[in-house]
């Protein structure tokens, strides 16, 4: 495929003004930064200016970047083809391998082995509130196959972690502000999703499954070649499982279907596509579990344990997705690379709750619920209500790469522009409140009618242009230079924020000590439009400060090991804390601000292979976070976090093992009882699995989470963690 420059910048021009039609109001600049960014790699501006004769390149699309438990190169962070060593920030990877012997069928899954990544739930997972941690701070910045995305295209926030892993090769953690190819957003870490692509081998594979409370799982996966010559490629994998867990009515069924084909337009040209499609269907869940303390004057705890289940017999969430992924990806002859990628994403989810004991319980006196509702000594409040989210998420991501020369020495350049959209438009119900009584809840009683009160409008925008350089200073020494300006824009009912111009700058510097060992240091400023609001309904201020890190990183056995250490410090002004329990106009929590919170910790890891067939992910990760009076900013955060888990395999025998260890979490508002029960201890968590190869195309597993049935809590007020659970697998490949 050839274009000359004036055909070439008319086509990308008319690309972008065609997507500004669907899902931007771009201006005339961003449009000619999209034409500059594909156009100028096929004038060859950065070749050297003599002539030369150079190879034909061909893609390989299927080719993977895993290597074990650990991968060889990203991308996610600025677009250049740099390898682990040589990112200036901590990188992790859960890998496919990983996640077929470790058994993680669920994002959550993924996300919570992840070392430095804490998760604060509320209630049963896709029905609850789900938050993801890493720096102290919530992790928003989402990828999709490199594209920026947000959270909106899981179904929302909560719903992030309830994606089938089925349909990805790896899942990507890039610790530390990201914004370069983010834009704005917290300087937690940004989570960069890889689906798996089509091959041009004939493979496929069947895996059934069973385990604790009559979990069934199947799922299929089949890749290979379409045509004679290979140049169209299809995968197509499908997956139904269901189940309930260890709460008692609890049901869950969810379903999959993912597709995806790529084409080979010539040989150094690739059309790829991808379609999935995921159902999830939970009966009886509800977002909070009981509290561990009653609410009465002379408080104590109460019987409600980790099995008991505080949802209304008619509550649900159910939970539809669809996304849609086109790419074309392009090697220019004079080494250059070219990548323009579309996402869309629909997703609908429709929750009833009805959660008992959240809202007020008490054994011996009375409980003032609100104006309306005064518990008696025996009673317990249902706090029921419904919430509709089904957004529309339009994503791009246009950018080159590749090498140029000066000075004598071979240099790497990124260039492009990015954004997304959302838009939803959902019905908005009341909260409603009713009296059962304590002994011999079942979850029987009456709904109460929840008509629609009003609108939840909300229409969000961002997009931008950046540009990073790797410059190789001296052989040893490698300077990475990087901006972004970005415009964001959010209109929601009765409110809207603007920002204009927003300029993130990120420097890094790398120093390879040798062959094997990198010290590295980088900087970058961060700024993040808040979602909170204040005790009036209105929006707080953007959270602005700047974040600064060192390491050092070594890979061994032809970066088969990957191995970092870092220390990071960061600043923020306008940081966002509960503004005690205060409810504004708007039903939400109330925050404030508070100014100089300061954070500072360490992230330690190993992945790889240790010695051939012994694979290791462990870290371990440290946080110190105060505000300017040095009081800590997040207490229901573990300030030290150990995650290992480790497989050997033995002629046909693959065995392994880790451990999960967190310091203790604490409410720190409460006193008396409630800080005696409101709190977790530290813990660790044990697991196990093993795999033997019946024949080679057929094995069985077992594989065991929280081994010593360890009872724990995943927040300081009203849920409990997941208790021993077995699950048994038989797999097929071809």
């Amino acid at each position: 495929m050839y274009f000359d420059n004036d055909n070439c910048y008319h086509f990308i021009y008319r690309l972008s003004t065609d997507f500004d039609k669907m899902i931007f109001k771009t201006s005339q600049l961003t449009r000619m930064l999209a034409s500059i960014t594909l156009c100028s790699l096929n004038s060859g501006l950065y070749a050297d200016t003599d002539a030369v004769v150079l190879p034909t390149i061909e893609l390989h699309a299927n080719r993977s970047d895993n290597i074990g438990y650990t991968i060889g190169k990203t991308t996610a962070t600025n677009k250049l083809d740099l390898d682990v060593r040589h990112t200036p920030q901590s990188v992790y990877a859960v890998t496919s391998q990983q996640i077929e012997e470790q058994n993680l069928n669920s994002t959550d899954d993924i996300l919570t082995q992840v070392p430095g990544v804490n998760v604060i739930r509320y209630g049963q997972l896709g029905a609850g509130y789900t938050t993801y941690y890493s720096r102290g701070f919530a992790i928003q910045n989402i990828q999709r196959d490199g594209i920026p995305t947000t959270s909106a295209s899981f179904g929302g926030s909560d719903m992030l972690g309830i994606e089938d892993s089925a349909i990805y090769e790896r899942v990507e953690v890039i610790k530390g502000s990201n914004g370069l190819t983010n834009g704005s957003g917290q300087p937690s870490a940004s989570i960069n999703y890889v689906r798996k692509r089509p091959t041009e081998e004939l493979t496929g594979s069947i895996k059934l499954q069973a385990g604790s409370w009559d979990n069934y799982r199947s799922q299929v996966d089949i890749s290979g070649a379409l045509s004679d010559d290979g140049s169209i490629r299809g995968r197509a994998i499908g997956v139904y499982d269901q189940g309930g867990s260890q709460q008692d009515r609890f049901d869950r069924r969810n379903a999959l279907f993912y597709g995806a084909l790529d084409f080979d337009l010539d040989q150094n040209t690739i059309l790829s596509t991808a379609l999935s499609l995921q159902q999830i269907r939970l009966d009886q869940a509800t977002p909070h579990g009981f509290p561990f303390v009653s609410h009465e004057s002379n408080r104590q705890q109460v019987h409600f344990g980790p099995n008991d289940n505080p949802a209304a017999e008619w509550t649900y969430s159910d939970t539809d997705k669809l996304n849609i992924f086109l790419g074309l990806e392009h090697q220019f002859q004079n080494g250059w690379k070219g990548v323009a990628n579309y996402s869309f994403t629909h997703a609908d989810n429709d929750r009833v709750y009805g959660v008992a004991g959240s809202g007020g319980i008490t054994y011996k006196g009375d409980y003032v619920v609100n104006k309306d509702l005064t518990l008696h000594a025996g009673q317990m409040a249902v706090t029921s209500g419904r919430i509709r989210n089904s957004p529309d998420v339009h994503s791009l991501d246009l950018y080159g790469n590749g090498n140029f020369n000066f000075l004598g020495r071979q240099h790497q350049l990124s260039i492009g522009l990015n954004g997304y959209r959302i838009k939803s438009d959902d019905p908005k119900y009341n909260r409603y409140f009713s009296a059962v009584q304590i002994d011999g809840w079942d979850g029987k009683l009456a709904r109460p009618d929840m008509p629609e009160v009003g609108r939840n409008i909300n229409d969000e925008q961002q997009y931008g242009g950046f540009l990073a350089l790797d410059l190789n200073l001296l052989d040893p020494l490698k300077l990475l230079l990087g901006s972004r300006v970005s415009q964001w824009e959010r209109k929601v009912t009765n409110n809207q924020q603007k920002q204009n111009g927003i300029f993130t700058p990120y420097i890094g510097l790398v120093y390879d000590i040798n062959e094997r060992y990198s010290a590295y240091t980088s900087y970058t400023s961060i700024f993040n439009p808040s979602s909170n609001e204040d005790s009036m309904g209105n929006y707080l201020d953007p959270e602005e400060g700047n974040s600064f890190e060192v390491g050092i990183k070594a890979n061994y056995f032809d970066g088969r090991l990957n191995t970092s250490a870092a220390y990071y410090q960061m600043k923020q002004d306008n940081f966002a804390v509960k503004d005690g329990t205060i409810i504004n106009p708007n039903g939400k929590q109330a925050y404030t601000t508070t100014n100089g919170a300061e954070i500072k910790g360490v992230d330690i890891s190993l992945a790889g292979e240790l010695l051939p067939n012994w694979n290791i992910q462990a870290g371990y990760s440290y946080i110190d976070a105060k505000n300017k009076d040095g009081e800590p900013l997040k207490t229901d955060l573990p300030e030290h976090n150990i995650k290992i888990f480790t497989t050997y395999q033995w002629n046909k025998w693959t065995l392994g093992g880790g451990v999960n260890w967190q310091s203790k979490i604490y409410d720190a508002g409460a006193k008396g009882i409630v800080a005696e029960y409101n709190r977790q201890p530290s813990y660790a968590l044990v697991s196990l699995m093993g795999r033997y190869e019946v024949r080679p195309d057929l094995s069985l597993g077992l594989n065991v989470n929280n081994l010593l049935d360890e009872e724990y809590k995943v927040n300081t007020s009203n849920t409990w963690g997941t208790g021993r659970q077995i699950t048994g697998s038989l797999s097929y490949q071809f």
